[in-house]
């Protein structure tokens, strides 16, 4: 089977899926850029380490190569010109969370991918991991619906005040950036949300709220309870974590280090409990490669791949809800 041609625009965090695409299976990488400075130095050699080919700009590397899709790894703010220049070409596009800096952003880039009809997903990597999509299972049959979950995403990670991290217009703070990874887990597996009410803090003299205590109501009537943020220590590396109870149990999703670790769950009534353990990165893959499988699954079948625009979407309303709540001390009704 002929594998898809890859290339990789944006190599800060993009140096991991590179990682990740080097070795998967059905993807060749032929293409990076970046126009970084910092990073333009050494790129050439980055490059070739992967047999891949270097690029300074974005236009550089879609008016030279050939491509089945690209992987968008920069940051929010500079993002429409490369998926314009991406969608008119016809290419697929895997975006790196999270999907804009704000919910009028989100609408200015979902539009352009729209008006291509372009094949889009969000880098959403955490509904992927093998412990959180057995969870899912398990909710579509034996354990039923999620009805109270309670969840936490928190760990030493407070970048430098100066940086595209808390710029409102690019990154725009700790729970765009960042949390969204669990916004759009407890999502996948409660529904649609409907309410936000959330309570924040600032301890570390960062540009905006560095932590927060969030309730979210959905949908269907379920309701969850986070807390994340920057304030963890480094020494503990049991993050994430969701509790969930369900129409006929309760199960434990544990995580190892930004992956999803472990699954342990009884249904009601039972005297025993079941478990399933499968860490993220094993024998030569990371926590990306179950998600680039899907996509490029998805490629070869013509579908849209499941983590979508609106999803990304999603998380970037919850993120700016949780902020508006959090300073007016009322709650966000999402629309």
């Amino acid at each position: 089977m002929n594998r898809l041609k890859f290339g990789v625009i944006g190599l800060r965090f993009g140096q991991f899926l590179v990682r990740a695409l080097a070795h998967l299976d059905g993807a060749q990488l032929v293409a990076v850029a970046d126009r970084n400075p910092n990073i333009a130095e050494g790129l050439e050699a980055y490059a070739a380490r992967y047999g891949a080919r270097a690029y300074t700009s974005s236009a550089g590397l879609f008016d030279n190569e050939t491509l089945d899709a690209v992987v968008i790894a920069t940051s929010p703010k500079p993002r429409a010109a490369i998926i314009e220049q991406a969608a008119k070409r016809g290419i697929a596009m895997f975006v790196e969370k999270p999907w804009a800096s704000n919910p009028r952003h989100g609408e200015i880039l979902a539009e352009i991918c729209h008006r291509y009809d372009a094949t889009v997903m969000l880098g959403f990597s955490f509904r992927f991991h093998p412990a959180i999509a057995r969870l899912r299972e398990l909710m579509e049959g034996e354990l039923g619906e999620g009805w109270m979950l309670n969840g936490e995403y928190v760990f030493d990670h407070l970048p430098a005040t100066e940086g595209w991290f808390w710029d409102p217009e690019n990154g725009n703070g700790m729970f765009n950036e960042n949390s969204c990874h669990l916004f759009d887990a407890v999502c996948y597996l409660l529904g649609k949300p409907v309410s936000v009410m959330a309570a924040s803090a600032q301890f570390a003299g960062r540009p905006m709220e560095e932590a927060a205590a969030i309730t979210l109501t959905f949908e269907s009537g379920a309701i969850a309870a986070l807390t994340v943020g920057g304030y963890g220590a480094n020494a503990h590396w049991d993050f994430p974590r969701i509790d969930i109870t369900t129409e006929r149990g309760q199960a434990r999703l544990r995580g190892r280090h930004h992956m999803w670790d472990s699954l342990s769950w009884a249904r009601r009534g039972a005297d025993t409990v079941s478990t399933f353990t499968q860490p993220a990165e094993v024998l030569g893959t990371t926590r990306y490669t179950n998600a680039f499988t899907h996509f490029v699954e998805c490629l070869r079948k013509g579908e849209q791949p499941s983590a979508t625009i609106e999803d990304g979407m999603l998380s970037v309303a919850i993120a700016d809800a949780v902020t508006r709540s959090a300073r007016s001390g009322n709650k966000v009704n999402l629309e």
